[in-house]
């Protein structure tokens, strides 16, 4: 699991940040990767802080959301949740916008 971006890149955006992360990362670590970059936590400590993932979303079904197959291309769209005082919005392309709740 990343502990960082992969194009080590964030950007503002009014109080918003948004990372980029490669595309075939699992969406549900890209999330947990990006909360870890955000909050200056490791990727182990994010369930143990703010509680598992799956109490918010289920990761299988994230992940199997914009997955690409052999058959099929990545799903269009994006899926947004609140977990860890954020609200969490994910895309196909692996990008992950997280906009402050408090």
């Amino acid at each position: 699991m990343e502990t960082e971006p992969s194009t080590g890149e964030s950007r503002l955006q009014e109080g918003n940040t948004t990372y980029q992360f490669e595309p075939d990362t699992p969406l549900s670590e890209t999330v947990i990767a990006a909360l870890a970059s955000e909050s200056g936590m490791d990727v182990l400590e994010i369930a143990d802080e703010f509680g598992p993932l799956y109490d918010a979303v289920d990761p299988t079904a994230l992940d199997s959301l914009f997955q690409s197959t052999e058959r099929t291309k990545r799903s269009v769209g994006s899926v947004t949740f609140e977990y860890a005082a954020y609200r969490v919005t994910v895309d196909q392309t692996g990008q992950v916008l997280l906009e402050d709740q408090e």
